[in-house]
């Protein structure tokens, strides 16, 4: 009976000790791929173009303003001519 006894509380420490690796070796490689993910990104493109808009860039392109799509410059001619369109015609004199 004392044998019985021995033998469970031997298998109980296995098992603990086996819990108890099994979360220190967690613990560690969690550490690890925080360490790697907080670490310098040397991948991607060094010339990248920053995502800060030119103050030139229309308010109506938000793809422009994150810098995904090229901003196309109005001229003076194409903004007298928006400008006319957007102006409402006067009414006709009345008679």
């Amino acid at each position: 009976m004392a044998e019985q006894k021995q033998s469970a509380i031997q298998r109980i420490q296995v098992g603990l000790v086996g819990l108890v690796v099994v979360l220190l070796f967690v613990i560690l490689a969690n550490m690890v791929l925080d360490r790697v993910s907080d670490g310098p990104q040397t991948g991607g493109v060094p010339d990248a173009a920053p995502l800060i808009a030119d103050k030139d860039a229309t308010p109506d392109e938000p793809l422009a303003e994150l810098g995904v799509t090229p901003v196309a410059k109005e001229t003076d001619a194409e903004r007298a001519a928006k400008d006319a369109a957007q102006t409402p015609l006067s009414p006709a004199p009345a008679r």
